[in-house]
Formats: structure tokens, C-alpha cells, sequence
């Protein structure tokens, strides 16, 4: 089997590149295939791609341009259409050319030029016959492979043979090209292909990666379409789940088909940043507030000012408002106000569930809680952190500080003593993370079967390291190699996130950036919060708190304290390619 760079090809990919793909996996094993190669630095483009370069050493490298249409013409006027699109001015060969050139011009700046050996371009016809091709100036009849070249025995030959027919066009045609029998050797090829992978892949496998996973997470898995069918013949809803299974996207949608319904709808959350991306999914017309947030604007609607919101914005608060004070006046607001709303969606509803909170979307609802309809997510076995862990945060040692002299009801019996009749589904499909990445979050709360299925597929890549530490001088070292690595991986600073057990003075991104001394791959990095996404985004694990991102950094964690297997289990989850564990450990002996 080819090394194929990268190892897949996407569900989105033209069929006929689906097809050479395919093919491609069945030359020899020295081979190496890149597909859908980014090139930053083309010779006659801003940006260009090549659909295939195949590195075929002791025959050279081939650049190829695939079509997929049933059908090409040219008007004999130089130009050109596929299928049925628009007409273009430039054919297969110019496409494959130019990106043949753009790497024969790399390689050369980079002192790996060809020698002895072809680097030419050529068309692949996954549909049509070569036979049927009209000659032209411009190409060789023996640039052309067509749908009689994709049989898995016949490709690896198809490609041989094109290149030898360059190479000896080359020798008719270039005063000093001469074939070097065996040539690109090993040695060769590993130098093109490490050279092609840092210049073109990180382009390519950051852009690739993206448009995947939006693709694999944005398409519902059966079950999740079963969830939204019950939403139609019956509008009360619990649908539990573990971290990654879908839960917020079946929430956005199941608020999309009650405002289609003419319903004023409300979505509740309890953290700012999954607002803004809730309010992403859902749209216009749907109005999506974090419960504080809702709260402040019906005191400050009944009141006609802004007093409680710009109190929230601010923060300045005595310890108590959160909870007891702005509760308090968001419900008498609400009763006079009178019911706003005619369905609620609550998304995480283990951080939501509390009998003030309760009180206030109730009054805000069209027929209370009892009555209305609703539709409530939650994962309340694993990501109760804001409740259980909001002392311990700040606290020196945190020893104790999640146990509770009497046990309070929890978010889930709160949930389903205040809002009877909800039907109760679950999800258990992981649609968010790589199979390992899955795997590492479920032995962490000893529930190997936790997720039924993935979604995602696993790559030859390592998804998950773990590494230890007994000093914050060696985290910090420790956070530096990690971050150095990843970039160089095909992630870009947007899609890292550094997250803490730890508020932001506590974690050690925060003393990295405190200190100037500190490694200045890491500092030179650093954005300013997790907000800032012109560099790489860093802060607590209760602020990302369902969310998600390509690359994830967990510090600070010390399973020691018991809290922090919770944290690490919904930090490790936010991640949807690549996790790395920075643990402390006793160097006591």
C-alpha cells in the first residue's frame, strides 16, 4: 500500500478523486500519493492545488489533474468547460502545469531539485476515454489517463508509463537532461516528502481537516433524527448524553423547528461563550440567553434602564446577587411582566437547574414549566462543574470544598420534579472528537462503554498524549514543546486552546505570560483570553465549557485533588482532533 498524504480522502471529494484516490492506495509501498495539495507559492496563481502529486521513486514524480465529468469540450477558441459549468480558459494540462512547476521551482529553492529524473504533469479522465480526446498543441496524447487506468492493478502502470514517456520527451527536448537509472532513491523521496509536507500540507490538512469535521459533525446521525421526529408528537423533552454526542446541535435544532412553528422561542445556557455559538446555530428569530443574561434584561425591561446588565457586564457584584439577588428580582419582573415566551429550550441543563433559575423561566413561559413545551439537555452524570467546583476554583488546596454536609437534590431530580411529563431519550453516539480522543474520555470516568458509536474515524496520527510534571518551570517547558509540536502539525494558532482546572492568575498559561522570562515560543503565542482568537486562546475549563476545538491543551491538572478528574473529563472532551494532558505529579519518593 502507498503512503497517502493525508491517509483519507473526504465524503465531499469530487467521485472521480474519490475514484484515483482509491486506485493510488494500491501502488507500492515506497510510493508516496499527496492529495489535494496546497500550494501557497504558484507560478502563475495567488494560491493553486494539485489534485494528486505521486512520488514514485526509480521513476520520478507525477502531477495530476483529475476530472470528474461526463462530458469536456473545447471550442477551438481556447476555452474550455466540464460538465456543465461555465466555460474557463484554462485546460487540465495548463492546471496540472502550473502546479507541476510551482514544486520544481520549491524544491529547487530548497536544493532538492530533480536530477536524473522526470517531475511532469499529466490529466486523469475518471469518466471518459482517452481514445475519444481530440490531439492538441498543448499536451501529449500520453498525458491522458482515462477510467481504463483506475483498475488498482493497472494504476501504479498507468503512471509509470506516463513517466517514462516524459522522461523521454525531456531527453528530445533538453540540451543536458539525462536518466539516472533508480532515481528518486529512497534518500530522494524522503527529501521531497518532507519537504512537500511542512510547505503544503499544514495548508492543506488545516483547511481539510476543517471542512471534514464541519461536514461530519453538521450531518445528524440516526439517532439524533430520531430525537427530532419524537420533537413533532411530543414537544417535552429530556435528551441525556455524554460530552461530544450532539446534544448542543439537537438543541439548536429542535429551537429552529418551534420558531418554523411560530412559537416565540427562548433558549437558555449558562456560560457566555456557548451563548454566542448557540446563537450561531440558531440563527435569526430566536432569542438565546445565558440565565444571568436573561435575567438582568427582564429586570432592567420592567424597571425601563439598564442598571442590571451593566451591573452583570461589570462584574462587581457582591458574592450573593448571582444567585439570590438577581433571581429574586428577575421574578417579581417576571410575574409582572407576564409570560414572554411559548417554548424553552434549556441546553446543559445540569448548570441551569436550580430552583431560582427555575422560578424565573417559569414565569417567563406561556403555561409554566408544567405545561409548555420544552426540550432539555443535559449530561448530569459528568459535567456538573459549576455548581460542585465554583469554591474550589479559588481556593488554595480546594480539600473538601466539593462535599456538602446534606446532599442537595441534584440537577437531575430538579429537573424532573419541576418540569413533569418529559419524555426521556438519550444519546450515545460520539460526533465530536476522534475515536481516541473518545476513548481516553471515557477510561478517565471508568465507563469504557460510554459512547456506542463514532462518528469520526481514527488516522495513523496520535490523538491523546499524557505528560508529567513535578515544577511549573517544568509545565511551562513541557506547555512550550506541546504548543511547538501541534503547530507544526496541521493546526493553526485559531484552532488551539489551552484550558485550566485554574481561573486565568492560577493557570500556567497565565504565570507563562506572567513572567517575562518564560519560553518565548509559548509567550510570543499567547493571545490575551480566551476571547482572542488572533493568537492561541487560553483560560479555565468552566469557560469553554461546551465548546470545542481542533487542538486542546489540558494544564494544571492534578488528579490528586478529586474535582479535577470531573474537569479533566470536560476539558479533555472540548477536544476534537488532538489532546494533550499536562499532569502534576509527587516528586516525593
Amino acid at each position: 500500500m502507498a503512503r497517502m498524504i493525508p491517509p483519507t480522502i473526504g465524503d465531499d471529494a469530487p467521485p472521480g478523486e474519490h475514484a484515483v484516490f482509491a486506485a493510488l492506495q494500491h501502488a507500492p509501498d515506497d510510493w508516496v500519493v499527496f492529495h489535494s495539495l496546497e500550494i501557497a507559492h504558484h507560478v502563475s496563481q495567488v494560491q493553486g492545488e494539485a489534485d494528486f502529486v505521486v512520488v514514485a521513486p526509480g521513476h520520478g514524480v507525477l502531477v495530476i489533474e483529475v476530472k470528474s465529468h461526463e462530458s469536456i469540450e473545447a471550442d477551438g477558441e481556447g476555452r474550455w468547460r466540464y460538465g456543465k459549468r461555465d466555460w474557463v480558459t484554462r485546460s487540465p494540462f495548463e492546471q496540472a502545469s502550473g502546479a507541476q512547476h510551482s514544486i520544481i521551482d520549491f524544491l529547487e529553492s530548497r536544493g532538492a531539485g530533480p536530477v536524473g529524473y522526470p517531475i511532469f504533469h499529466a490529466a486523469w479522465l475518471t469518466q471518459l476515454s482517452r481514445a475519444k480526446f481530440a490531439a492538441g498543441i498543448g499536451w501529449h496524447e500520453w498525458q491522458l489517463l482515462d477510467a481504463t487506468d483506475l483498475a488498482a492493478d493497472k494504476a501504479p502502470g498507468a503512471i509509470i508509463r506516463t513517466l517514462n514517456k516524459a522522461s523521454a520527451h525531456l531527453a528530445e527536448t533538453i540540451s543536458g537532461y539525462r536518466r539516472v537509472e533508480g532515481q528518486p532513491d529512497k534518500a530522494h523521496t524522503e527529501r521531497i516528502t518532507e519537504l512537500l509536507i511542512p510547505r503544503f500540507q499544514l495548508e492543506l490538512s488545516a483547511k481539510e481537516l476543517a471542512r471534514r469535521r464541519e461536514h461530519e459533525q453538521a450531518t445528524f446521525t440516526a439517532e439524533q433524527v430520531k430525537i427530532l421526529d419524537v420533537v413533532g408528537s411530543n414537544p417535552r423533552l429530556l435528551v441525556e448524553g455524554p460530552a461530544g454526542s450532539g446534544k448542543t446541535w439537537v438543541a439548536a435544532e429542535a429551537a429552529r423547528r418551534a420558531a418554523e412553528s411560530g412559537k416565540r422561542t427562548l433558549v437558555v445556557v449558562f456560560n457566555r461563550l456557548i451563548e454566542a455559538r448557540l446563537a450561531e446555530l440558531c440563527g435569526e428569530g430566536i432569542e438565546v440567553r445565558r440565565i444571568h443574561s436573561l435575567m438582568a434584561q427582564v429586570v432592567d425591561r420592567h424597571a425601563g434602564k439598564n442598571e442590571a446588565q451593566r451591573k452583570l457586564a461589570s462584574g462587581r457584584v457582591e458574592p450573593d446577587w448571582y444567585d439570590v439577588t438577581l433571581p429574586e428580582q428577575a421574578l417579581e419582573a417576571a410575574l409582572e411582566l407576564g409570560p414572554q415566551y411559548d417554548s424553552l429550550v434549556v441546553d446543559e441543563a445540569q448548570d441551569v437547574a436550580l430552583e431560582q433559575y427555575l422560578d424565573v423561566l417559569d414565569a417567563l413561559l406561556v403555561g409554566g414549566l408544567e405545561r409548555a413545551p420544552v426540550f432539555i439537555t443535559g449530561d448530569f452524570d459528568h459535567q456538573v462543574i459549576y455548581r460542585r467546583h465554583s469554591a474550589v476554583e479559588g481556593a488554595a488546596d480546594g480539600a473538601g470544598a466539593d462535599e456538602a454536609p446534606d446532599a442537595p437534590p441534584t440537577p437531575r431530580e430538579t429537573i424532573q420534579r419541576r418540569v413533569p411529563g418529559l419524555m426521556q431519550l438519550r444519546l450515545t453516539s460520539n460526533v465530536r472528537t476522534t475515536p481516541e480522543v473518545a476513548r481516553f474520555v471515557a477510561e478517565l470516568i471508568g465507563e469504557p462503554t460510554l459512547y456506542s458509536e463514532h462518528r469520526r474515524s481514527d488516522d495513523d496520527q496520535v490523538s491523546v498524549e499524557r505528560h508529567t510534571f513535578t515544577t511549573m518551570h517544568e509545565q511551562l517547558r513541557l506547555l512550550a514543546d506541546a504548543v511547538e509540536r501541534i503547530l507544526s502539525e496541521p493546526f493553526t494558532v485559531r484552532e488551539l486552546v489551552i484550558l485550566s482546572p485554574y481561573a486565568r492568575e492560577r493557570s500556567a498559561a497565565g504565570h507563562a505570560l506572567a513572567n517575562p522570562a518564560t519560553d518565548a515560543r509559548l509567550t510570543s503565542r499567547l493571545g490575551t483570553s480566551i476571547d482572542d482568537a488572533t493568537r492561541i486562546r487560553w483560560g479555565s475549563i468552566h469557560e469553554f465549557k461546551g465548546l470545542e476545538a481542533p487542538a486542546v491543551i489540558l494544564t494544571d491538572v492534578d488528579l490528586s485533588k478529586g474535582y479535577h478528574r470531573d474537569l479533566l473529563y470536560v476539558g479533555a472532551s472540548r477536544a476534537t482532533d488532538r489532546l494533550v494532558v499536562l499532569e502534576s505529579v509527587s516528586d516525593a519518593p
